[in-house]
């Protein structure tokens, strides 16, 4: 439904000569976006305001008419499937109570950058938004490149595959290439074949992006340092294509890359135009002349690791074994994964069941495979850029057995099995150890009405000091009246994917700040305690111990520690 825009109407009219009436149903801009625009003359151009379908929930856009690619504007972007016109980037916020202003506003900020623009002075975004540009400026129907780890790699060589959907995937070598496409595609590049990497000295404008053969040769010349000798040397070896990876930091200090691609040019019998004997002879800007040139639609597959905390980014290339791949350890793996963890052993001797799908990381279409080999698998194809993921399916004790080193070179174990025999072996096989080696146990009460995560230093205290002989636990803060449903077996408790995942980020978090270099030597003892709701669907009450010690717990549920002394 087009917003009933009476008042704004109104508005425009006022303009005198510069409003030049409303836009058609038939414009470019109506038929994509909907609603209504109006077309003034400002600043020397045409400007057009439009109110897409959802206004005055969405915020108005500018665009500028008859925009010229060759002479570009900064913050003003190129939108070449709806005609010539550029789209005005604009910070105008959103005022569904007043849409008159909205307009107004966006008219108005249009109106400050175009004459900003005109007097040069966000020249600068240029170069330091180069990455964007790139993007806006691209030709239409342009290939991709697919960038990994290459973010801190200024100049050199790497390693790309070319997919056949035209797509270039380029890693600084090929253990990353062929251990991504393994993770993501389930397939081996047999070949890799190696690209540029090249530093820019400086960003250019637009309108001297690279778009074919010479000018990339001018792009090379100018603005890289050594490119040209660099690219000459690859392709003497007369590949068929060869992308280019360009890189150079902005005055802001953001760093960009940016990619084009060469391809060998061919006679009518798809043979290339000079013999290779010849080809080999040729100089740097000779051979260059050989290939085609396309700039590249470039992103970056690790682009996630910029929305990390520096805290997080501290984790990366730790090895984490768990014990037990279950509700819980399935989950809080796929949060270290998630939170940069590269390295992980996964231990579970048991088969995923039809009963296990509503809380596990795991899903139906895991049901009969073994928990640890599916959870790898899991891991691997989500966070394909993980270094290592070893499945155990066996018991932990066995696993020791067939494999005593194990444990080495382990940052930390995670203990979720909630089994008091494992627990207590695993505590006295880390005991053991010269070198300590930090455990975290962590476990539901009944009904995930209390949540336990216990970190174990191994420079002091033992897990199994909280345990009676039998494996009760001496500090229990809850009791369950509720019966629980026979098919359980009584041997877990039935609870939803809500208190998984927050028992899950209970053990997740602490983990994560051991691995970014807190509780160095102190056992720690984390609870999370469950909100009054589902203490009270539970028939639950907080036992006499817990009242004592930690006091009466927050009726939305609440985080406490304590330190694991009984």
């Amino acid at each position: 439904m087009v917003y009933p825009a009476v008042d704004i109407d109104a508005w425009f009219e006022t303009l005198e000569g510069a409003f030049e009436g409303k836009l058609p149903d038939d414009h470019s801009l109506i038929r994509t976006f909907g609603g209504q625009g109006w077309r003034m003359r400002t600043m020397g151009v045409g400007l057009v305001v439009l109110a897409d379908r959802d206004f005055p929930y969405s915020k108005p856009q500018a665009f500028v008419e008859a925009y010229d690619r060759k002479r570009p504007q900064p913050h003003i972007e190129p939108i070449a499937k709806i005609g010539e016109l550029g789209r005005v980037c604009l910070t105008t916020p959103t005022t569904p109570n007043d849409p008159l202003f909205s307009v107004q506003a966006a008219v108005r900020d249009a109106r400050l950058l175009l004459r900003a623009n005109e007097k040069g002075e966000e020249d600068e975004d240029f170069r330091n938004d180069f990455g964007s540009y790139w993007s806006h400026y691209l030709p239409e129907g342009a290939k991709a490149a697919r960038l990994w780890g290459l973010s801190r790699q200024v100049s050199g060589i790497g390693a790309f595959a070319h997919a056949s959907d035209g797509t270039y995937y380029c890693f600084p070598d090929k253990v990353s290439l062929r251990r991504y496409s393994s993770h993501l595609w389930n397939a081996v590049v047999r070949d890799p074949h190696q690209f540029p990497i090249v530093e820019l000295r400086k960003f250019p404008r637009p309108e001297r992006f690279p778009t074919d053969t010479e000018t990339l040769l001018a792009f090379l010349k100018r603005y890289t340092v050594d490119g040209l000798h660099a690219v000459g040397q690859l392709l003497r070896a007369r590949p068929r294509r060869l992308p280019i990876v360009f890189s150079g930091t902005a005055p802001n200090g953001r760093v960009f890359k940016i990619a084009v691609a060469l391809v060998i040019r061919q006679d009518a019998k798809r043979r290339p135009l000079v013999k290779a004997h010849i080809h080999a002879k040729l100089d740097d800007e000779e051979v260059v002349r050989l290939y085609d040139a396309f700039p590249l639609d470039t992103r970056h597959l690790d682009a996630a690791l910029t929305r990390l905390s520096n805290r997080d980014l501290t984790t990366m290339h730790c090895k984490v074994v768990f014990v037990g791949c279950g509700a819980l350890g399935s989950g809080i793996a796929m949060m270290l994964a998630k939170a940069g963890v590269t390295r992980f052993v996964l231990v579970d001797p048991e088969i995923l069941g039809w009963e296990n799908i509503r809380r596990h990381e795991l899903g139906a279409e895991f049901v009969g495979e073994p928990k640890a080999v599916a959870l790898k698998r899991r891991i691997e194809r989500a966070i394909p850029d993980v270094e290592d993921v070893q499945a155990v399916t066996g018991s932990f004790q066995q696993a020791i057995e067939a494999n005593p080193g194990l444990l080495e070179d382990a940052n930390l174990v995670i203990a979720a099995t909630g089994d008091w025999g494992c627990d207590a072996y695993l505590d006295r096989a880390v005991s053991v150890r010269e070198v300590p080696l930090p455990t975290i146990y962590t476990w539901t009460e009944g009904f995930a009405l209390a949540t336990h995560a216990v970190l174990i230093s191994g420079k002091g205290g033992h897990f199994v000091e909280g345990f009676d002989v039998s494996g009760s636990f001496k500090g229990k803060a809850s009791d369950a009246q509720r019966d629980t449903p026979p098919e359980c077996g009584n041997t877990t408790s039935p609870f939803g994917a809500v208190e998984a995942a927050q028992s899950q980020a209970l053990a997740a978090k602490l983990a994560l700040e051991l691995l970014g270099g807190r509780h160095d030597g102190e056992d720690v003892w984390r609870t999370r305690t469950c909100e009054q709701s589902t203490l009270e669907d539970a028939n639950g009450t907080w036992t006499e111990y817990w009242l004592e010690s930690r006091g009466e717990p927050s009726e939305f549920g609440q985080i406490s520690e304590a330190a694991w002394e009984f």
